[in-house]
């Protein structure tokens, strides 16, 4: 049987219930599968650029819990996997992390920073939201019906669940969001909450985190298929 191998880049600990259920819904896909999946928590603090190669990983996955230990190994991953079409899916800070990656590196925003880790930062890029979405639910409305969520989820709006006080800044949201860096899904008031490189094998990110909306029997549809597409 074919095996995967799936990073999950972030620093695990039993004391963060984000990433317990992470580590739970991966296994909630396991039995949906018809290959074998190892999923690797890859430490931030360890990661550099022989880390993809050497381990002979099929994708990543930018795992909650930011600020990480090693903030520029993840935006360097990201950037990696974006250069290289590798499959990356990013959730909470991960989807923050993307969004201000890309802002660096291909709109030239040079300062574009995270107010959690930079508060003085010249370009808050992600900043902290008006009303923390910590350990609740929102309506997400998908907007692009040719976006990944749209064609796994067959419908315009979720419920999704987040566990975050930080979100994109509104005061940049219009300059980044241009394709073929697209926001495919929006709060009730317009705010970004899912990102897709479009053309890219696969690089999506969502706010809001499709783990803890997973249950044994019924793994959540849009983790599941990111592990397919990582054949």
């Amino acid at each position: 049987m074919k095996r995967i191998r799936l990073a999950l880049v972030g620093d695990f600990s039993k004391k963060i219930p984000t990433l317990r259920a992470l580590q739970e819904a991966i296994d909630h896909c396991r039995p949906f599968l018809d290959f074998m999946l190892e999923a690797v928590w890859t430490p931030t603090a360890f990661l550099d650029e022989t880390t993809f190669h050497e381990n002979k990983f099929h994708g990543v996955l930018i795992a909650p819990g930011s600020p990480y230990d090693n903030d520029e190994a993840v935006y360097n991953t990201i950037r990696w996997a974006r250069e290289n079409d590798f499959p990356l899916l990013g959730f909470c800070g991960g989807f923050q992390y993307m969004v201000i990656e890309y802002a660096r590196n291909v709109l030239k925003m040079e300062t574009a920073s995270h107010e959690e880790s930079d508060p003085q930062g010249k370009r808050l890029v992600v900043s902290k939201m008006s009303c923390s979405l910590k350990g609740l639910t929102e309506e997400v409305r998908i907007t692009d019906r040719e976006s990944w969520l749209f064609k796994v989820l067959h419908t315009e709006t979720l419920t999704g669940h987040f566990f975050c006080s930080y979100g994109v800044n509104p005061k940049f949201q219009y300059q980044i969001n241009k394709a073929p860096f697209v926001f495919t899904a929006l709060s009730p008031q317009g705010e970004a909450r899912a990102v897709e490189l479009k053309g890219h094998r696969f690089f999506n990110g969502t706010l809001f985190q499709p783990s803890l909306d997973s249950a044994p029997g019924h793994p959540n549809p849009l983790l599941l298929d990111f592990l397919w597409r990582c054949r």
